[in-house]
């Protein structure tokens, strides 16, 4: 199975936008970006959110008895926006001024019902939920802080761990999120092969085009 995206001609590569990005997140101020028509704080050094995002939020299903773990947090928001919708979760970062963002989100909003946890993966978290999701670093190029982690993810780290670590963390009849991109730069069937690799099949995929037009998010569901 490959992705449709293949057949699209105009796939553009992401690097230099990302590198523009890194800079302005590590120099920025914090500031407020809206999610789904609710307001969440972002940090310097955080991810900004965008319609990967609200795309993850989303598409996401779940149910009031179900509890879920996300794996790379950054701000907090897609956690913060499931907790109404569940039982709650967790939710680990390896940037541990995300961990503290998202933290601070929850405070704000008033969520008790998730925990944020700094580690890589899945690290220090030994329960298993109805759902596991992961919004990752899309491309895999080196990096020089953790920071850089929001958009990089050296040698599909990450990536890899997530998939391989997944069934030792799902419940029976759990559900697996991954958020994906059309970039030109990566490898687009990466997580087919991984989820494969590691017992999954592909459900349903959910597609949404960024705000400038140029890359086309996804959010592949595996069970």
């Amino acid at each position: 199975m490959v992705l449709v995206m293949h057949a699209q001609p105009d796939r553009h590569a992401a690097f230099e936008s990302q590198r523009q990005r890194l800079e302005e997140r590590k120099a920025g101020s914090p500031r407020y970006e809206s999610v789904c028509g609710t307001e969440f704080l972002v940090l310097p050094g955080v991810y900004d959110t965008s319609v990967d995002t609200e795309l993850m939020a989303e598409s996401v299903v779940i149910s009031a008895t179900d509890r879920f773990l996300e794996i790379g947090c950054g701000c907090g928001a897609v956690s913060l926006l499931l907790a109404p919708r569940c039982a709650g979760g967790v939710a680990t970062d390896i940037n541990p001024l995300a961990v503290r963002n998202a933290e601070a989100n929850a405070e704000r909003l008033g969520v008790r019902s998730v925990g944020f946890v700094r580690g890589d993966g899945y690290a220090g978290v030994m329960e298993k939920f109805d759902v596991l999701l992961c919004n990752p670093p899309y491309s895999d190029n080196p990096v020089r802080d953790e920071i850089e982690r929001m958009f990089w993810d050296p040698s599909d780290h990450l990536k890899r761990m997530f998939f391989e670590g997944a069934r030792a963390h799902l419940l029976p009849g759990g559900r697996v999120y991954f958020g994906w991109a059309d970039f030109a730069d990566i490898d687009a069937d990466l997580p087919l092969r991984l989820a494969e690799q590691n017992g999954f099949s592909l459900r349903r995929t959910h597609e949404r085009r960024s705000r400038s037009g140029r890359h086309q998010f996804l959010v592949l569901e595996f069970a």
